[in-house]
């Protein structure tokens, strides 16, 4: 599954309540993009995000 959406240039959104596990799973799936050649990664937390995209 990650190779399928490392492919891609998709973005991904997580979504679940507190514990869910986002955190690990974002920074696992940016990981793995960073050691594939021209892949990238970027970690935002929501807050961050929206003021961003303000």
């Amino acid at each position: 599954m990650v190779h399928q959406l490392l492919a891609g240039a998709d973005n991904i959104v997580l979504i679940g309540g507190p514990g869910a596990g986002k955190t690990d799973i974002a920074s696992a799936l940016g990981i793995q993009a960073v050691e594939h050649p021209r892949k990238k990664a970027r970690f935002f937390l929501t807050f961050d995000l929206v003021n961003a995209l303000e």
